[in-house]
């Protein structure tokens, strides 16, 4: 990782390339860094179009200098960006190397011929947020961080190497054709390159293995595995063969292995990994080494009964995920990944969407090793770049086609080897205006994605009927009921009267909720006003999650959204600049009462969460209501007892709700204890009576 001591500059340059230029004016920062993480989160002008925001969108600079030694000079050398948004210009020594567009994958340049060895080299990089209609997201209800807000790489290798390849990958592929309780089939391939003017005679050795190593993720509280299985036998299966390579070429070498009675990935019960590796040597000496996770899973979706892992119905219940934090915007480190995921996996959601773009790979391997399943998709939002008919596009419309198709190559082939993910997200909320491009743009975007790989679904996301005629495997509503419309507890209702022609899911569900804001019995509040209580946002979820439970065929349903997240245009619910729809605050330091509902419905880990903590001041006659998955709750008013529920008595799953309690006068301590299964779990509030 090349991440620390960079020069950066907010604004254009005429000869920031250069190595003559004087940067020493500019800024120091390290990356990960965005230059959007205030402006893009304070909702200053407001407006829905990305047009009328008003956070910086230009032109910004990023130099470091680099020493290489003189020995890299036998080394071919690459300089990997995990994410830059949203186009990139690379300069090496005053030289161009190269550009990318798009915001949300990876992308590599091999900078050899760039180099002076036995120096220092200078690297710059020319980065623009700005709206283009040539790249998607051209708009959305998101603010759109400019800068190289992920990890840098720079990769040395030697001359014999396995290729990256055209998308940037890490160069193994693992493919899982056939997957069986009894039987595995795999192949592992790559592709190998000879930059040297000899030919070359080689020795390929492949190895499946089971995988010893773990994503540690200190914020995790409780798996529902074992996280280190030392019951399974160790298995290794290892092939091995000889090729000869011609100078200055590249050479595809595979293996097929076939594994007997394999140990399945099965999601949060058994997140089992393999792993791959290839290596090259030459002459009894390995000049390279590449490995990577595997998990053998089957899965399949029907229209009738919803999503099955392994033969056994398993329907994706989870949240959506945007990646920015306040005050960091999307410039974050491993550090807030780990985060985000654990209260994702410690709510117990068994599925992410990670929308509305590709995320970091760190993140796709924390779903990898602790069983998530994973709905991944391309930014492709709102709006259509350029103009005219699909068949006859203006040139902003082919390069938006263009574009596009790229970034879902981008994402299928860097994230191919990820179990965890199920499905392909080809679009999101298009509206329906461009039905006669879409119909025709997304059978091609349906095609790539089969061509690349044939073995996941392609999936959508819509607010609208016209996409009935688009083409996916699968397809599901973003649907707001008791807030953009409708009654919250018509989502069953609409879902009925509004599937589609093929698997139908659930992919945006929600209602704003700030968590400073209370009204123990609030009436519906105006989605685009400044009054969003909370506990309006949880009897929200309390009745679509009642509508849920009753209807096997949604494949999925994704809560909108796990955490507010920063929308620039937006002004509502008391915050400027951010969408509050979220279970947990902008800065992950509150769980809304909604989280802990989830938690008592979706958890294996005890629970119990007096809900309406923050509204202190009560009358003295009220109500408390408690999330919990024990079986019985008891309340306490003051140290004594005042009653306890059963779950069997509850009109609905982990809602107890205790009616006609009477406070006293000024401060009142209110314990809940739940017997979860023998084991006793309390929580605590004071309120002023």
């Amino acid at each position: 990782m090349i991440n620390r001591d960079w020069k950066f500059y907010k604004g254009k340059s005429s000869n920031a390339f250069s190595p003559e230029f004087d940067d020493s004016e500019w800024e120091s920062i390290s990356i990960p860094h965005t230059w959007n993480n205030i402006d893009g989160q304070d909702g200053t002008i407001g407006g829905k179009s990305i047009k009328d925001t008003d956070y910086f969108r230009g032109d910004c600079w990023y130099r470091k200098k680099v020493f290489f030694e003189k020995e890299d000079e036998e080394k071919q050398i690459y300089l990997r960006f995990q994410g830059v948004n949203i186009q990139t210009q690379l300069y090496v020594n005053g030289a161009f190397v190269g550009s990318h567009k798009g915001g949300y994958t990876a992308f590599s340049f091999d900078i050899t011929e760039f180099l002076n060895f036995g120096s220092e080299n200078l690297i710059a990089v020319m980065v623009n947020n700005e709206y283009t209609e040539e790249i998607a997201p051209l708009t959305a209800d998101f603010t759109f961080y400019g800068g190289i807000y992920r990890e840098t790489e720079l990769i040395k290798k030697n001359k014999i190497h396995f290729s990256f390849g055209e998308y940037a990958t890490r160069g193994i592929k693992i493919t899982t054709p056939t997957v069986t309780d009894k039987k595995a089939e795999c192949r592992i391939s790559a592709v190998i390159e000879n930059n040297t003017d000899y030919e070359k005679t080689l020795n390929i050795i492949s190895r499946i293995e089971k995988n010893n190593l773990f994503a540690e993720n200190p914020y995790i509280e409780q798996t529902d595995f074992e996280k280190y299985n030392t019951d399974f036998d160790e298995f290794e299966n290892c092939k091995d063969k000889e090729i000869t390579i011609l100078p200055n070429s590249k050479q595809e070498i595979g293996f097929s292995f076939e594994i007997e009675n394999p140990h399945l990935w099965n999601g949060r019960k058994d997140p089992f990994l393999y792993r791959a590796t290839l290596e090259i040597s030459e002459n009894g000496n390995v000049i390279d080494k590449i490995s990577d996770t595997m998990g053998l899973r089957y899965f399949e979706i029907d229209g009738e009964n919803g999503f099955y892992l392994n033969g056994k119905s398993c329907n994706l219940r989870g949240v959506s995920r945007h990646q920015d934090r306040e005050g960091i915007g999307n410039a974050i480190t491993e550090h807030e990944h780990n985060e985000d995921f654990a209260l994702i996996y410690n709510m117990g959601a068994n599925s992410i969407r990670l929308a509305h773009y590709p995320q970091a790979e760190y993140f796709y391997r924390l779903c990898d090793y602790y069983g998530i399943i994973v709905w991944a998709e391309i930014p492709v939002v709102d709006l259509i770049g350029g103009s005219g008919a699909y068949e006859n596009p203006n040139d902003e419309r082919k390069e938006f086609f263009k574009t596009t198709k790229s970034q879902l190559k981008e994402m299928i082939h860097q994230n191919y080897n990820h179990p965890s993910i199920v499905c392909w997200g080809i679009q999101n909320e298009i509206m329906a205006k461009y039905d006669d491009v879409m119909r025709p743009f997304t059978q091609e975007l349906h095609n790539i994605a089969k061509a690349e790989d044939k073995y996941r679904y392609t999936t959508m996301a819509t607010n609208h009927g016209a996409a009935s005629e688009w083409k996916s495997d699968l397809i599901a509503w973003n649907v707001y009921p008791g807030w953009y419309g409708m009654s919250r507890k018509q989502l069953g209702w609409f879902m009925d009267k509004n599937r589609f022609n093929r698997p139908t899911g659930i992919s945006e569900y929600g209602a704003g909720g700030n968590h400073n804001q209370h009204k123990l019995k609030p009436k519906r509040p105006k989605h685009n006003g400044q009054w969003h209580p909370e506990e309006y946002q949880t009897i929200s979820h309390e009745a679509f999650l009642k509508s849920i439970e009753k209807r096997k065929y949604l494949w999925c349903t994704y809560v909108w959204n796990m955490f507010d997240f920063g929308s620039d245009g937006r002004n509502e619910g008391g915050r400027p600049g951010m969408n509050d729809k979220g279970l947990v605050s902008f800065d992950r330091k509150t769980k809304k009462d909604s989280y802990y509902l989830y938690q008592s419905n979706w958890s294996k880990n005890p629970m119990v969460h007096i809900t309406s903590k923050r509204l202190e001041a009560r009358k003295r006659k009220t109500f408390f209501k408690v999330y919990s998955n024990g079986s019985t709750v008891t309340l306490y008013i003051n140290g004594r007892k005042f009653k306890t529920i059963s779950s069997e008595s509850c009109r609905q799953r982990g809602i107890f709700i205790f009616k006609a309690v009477k406070l006293s006068k000024g401060r009142n301590e209110i314990k809940a204890i739940a017997d979860c299964s023998g084991r006793e779990i309390a929580d605590t509030a004071v309120f002023i009576g």
